[in-house]
């Protein structure tokens, strides 16, 4: 199981295109960004949002449970 929170690599890529008339001024440009996350996996019994067998991150209250 993999945690949907935690990740272990985090990358970022990012290109740059243009677009230039006939005289070769720039007319238009784009950067696109792409980021990659590689999951952690999940850590279970050692993590604090585990509770009764299951992964209890996103309920509302943690606390008090």
């Amino acid at each position: 199981m993999k945690c949907p929170y935690n990740r272990r690599v985090e990358i970022t890529v990012q290109n740059w295109g243009q677009d230039s008339d006939d005289n070769q001024t720039p007319t238009k440009g784009t950067t696109v960004t792409q980021t990659v996350y590689e999951l952690m996996d999940c850590e279970k019994e050692n993590c604090g949002a585990w509770k009764n067998g299951r992964c209890c991150y996103a309920a509302v209250s943690l606390s008090n449970e």
